[in-house]
């Protein structure tokens, strides 16, 4: 019980926010809503922390993508942040290159970015409408694939999820 008292945990989103997503992250940012609005209704914020971590392609390539990753979101930083920031996450304006987008450098980036420490709870929800670049594909900013991201997971004890969403514009992906 007195473990449980002290129990937090930390949710990290990691969204694809290429141009083909934008419908699915006006329902993600509609969702995750709801759910810290629950959370708040139920006084748990500070029992349940939010992150937020956007993710795209090589930049060298295309540069007007303007971010391979960028964290909205630290969950170890104000609850408030989360709502503001939420609303500051867009598509991409242009294409990447290929379908296939750097979901493992997003997921990289949550993994080593936030201090995981304090969360008993630790938790990934990847989405995405796309593949992952492989990590030796020269677009691939980490270089590295699902068993090492597994690996990385698996040392810092946080669990992934992955909503691959079945779009019309990743029919063929």
């Amino acid at each position: 019980a007195e473990n449980l008292k002290n129990f937090k945990a930390g949710v990290v989103f990691v969204i694809d926010s290429t141009i083909s997503m934008q419908p699915y992250i006006d329902s993600t940012k509609k969702a995750m809503q709801k759910i810290y609005n629950e959370i708040e209704k139920n006084n748990l914020q500070d029992k349940v922390k939010f992150g937020l971590v956007a993710f795209r392609s090589d930049i060298k390539v295309n540069p007007e993508l303007e971010y391979i990753t960028r964290m909205y979101v630290n969950p170890n930083q104000s609850d408030k942040n989360f709502l503001v920031n939420l609303k500051n996450l867009q598509a991409a304006t242009v294409s990447s290159q290929k379908f296939d987008e750097d979901s493992y450098a997003g997921i990289y980036h949550a993994l080593n970015e936030i201090n995981w420490k304090e969360f008993g709870g630790r938790y990934i929800i990847l989405i995405t409408d796309a593949g992952a670049i492989n990590a030796n594909d020269e677009r691939s900013s980490t270089g590295l694939g699902a068993e090492e991201i597994r690996l990385e997971a698996q040392r810092l004890g946080v669990a992934i999820y992955t909503l691959h969403l079945q779009t019309p514009a990743g029919k063929n992906n």
